[in-house]
């Protein structure tokens, strides 16, 4: 085997699949920007999730160097899916941001740097992909997305993520999504996969107009079904927490709960929202790496944002 056709990828820096690393936002020219916060000081019980974006960064080279084929360098060359037959995300430029540095106690400042950040990418008309991270950090970016006016949220996780407040603190991975509420541009909220969560925290939800369905709803429909049901939306943004999917697919998050979606409903349902809905962001949360076993947690996360980004950037609108 020859050193151009598999080269060594430990001597390369680590970057979400092996696209070029992007050291200065101005220089910003990709449709694709992923951006990594390894923040978690919005986490009650079970820290870690600030190894998560390192650990989707590597979980790529497991899943798929030399297999795959999957390279998306400079020429963009995506890769083959056997299943249909096709190549998927040729063409589409992708550059890796980085991480935010994060600074220890001082969360709105954290917050700050990242909202600018997702600022500085949706001016470059570049799609940001936030990988987190505790779902704190949810907010800043959606923030950062004012410029997508009217914007609608798809938020996936085990849990509602919208208590006003936790012992006087306000941001935290329990209130990402009632800050985003919050903010006078974003209309609908559609919450799935839900199964804890209190009576209060529930009802205010629906009265503030939200969309909740539950995890045991979700399955009674189907993907197809339980996404027709999310409001049309002309600019969304998806949020996903690994801890949407049951334990058993993703078992390296700070909050696992029982009977969640597998892993080809969570797929299912992303694929149905990118080719109903114009997906302007999105973001991956909660993957924390010591709890998890074999890297499956990291892995499943790898490869759920590169089945949405295939819909989100199918070969028919190459």
């Amino acid at each position: 085997m020859t050193e151009e056709r598999w080269p060594d990828i430990r001597a390369n820096p680590r970057t979400f699949y092996s696209c070029p690393r992007l050291e200065d936002l101005d220089e910003l020219d990709a449709k694709v920007a992923f951006v990594g916060m390894p923040f978690d000081q919005g986490t009650f019980g079970r820290p870690g999730a600030r190894f998560g974006p390192d650990a989707v960064r590597d979980a790529r080279s497991y899943s798929y160097v030399g297999y795959g084929g999957m390279q998306f360098d400079q020429e963009a060359a995506g890769y083959f899916d056997s299943d249909r037959g096709v190549e998927l995300l040729a063409g589409v430029t992708m550059a890796d941001c980085g991480n935010i540095t994060v600074v220890p106690s001082d969360i709105l400042d954290n917050f700050q740097k990242l909202t600018n950040v997702v600022e500085k990418i949706v001016s470059r008309d570049s799609l940001p992909v936030v990988v987190g991270g505790d779902h704190a950090i949810t907010f800043p970016v959606v923030r950062g997305l004012g410029a997508h006016k009217p914007l609608d949220i798809v938020h996936f996780d085990a849990h509602m993520d919208y208590s006003h407040e936790t012992q006087g603190v306000l941001y935290t991975h329990g209130s990402p999504i009632r800050r985003c509420r919050e903010l006078p541009f974003v209309r609908n909220i559609s919450s799935i996969g839900i199964r804890k969560e209190s009576r209060k925290v529930y009802d205010e939800a629906i009265a503030d107009g939200n969309l909740v369905m539950t995890t045991r709803r979700f399955k009674e429909l189907g993907a197809e079904a339980a996404m027709a049901e999310v409001p049309v939306s002309e600019n969304l943004y998806v949020t996903i927490d690994i801890d949407v999917l049951d334990p058993s697919d993703a078992p390296g998050t700070g909050t696992p709960e029982v009977w969640g979606l597998r892993y080809e409903e969570l797929r299912d349902s992303l694929v149905a929202l990118a080719r109903n809905h114009k997906v302007v962001a999105f973001d991956m949360v909660e993957v924390a790496p010591p709890y998890d076993h074999a890297d499956i947690t990291s892995m499943t996360a790898s490869r759920l944002i590169i089945d949405f980004l295939s819909e989100v950037f199918p070969p028919s609108r190459e």
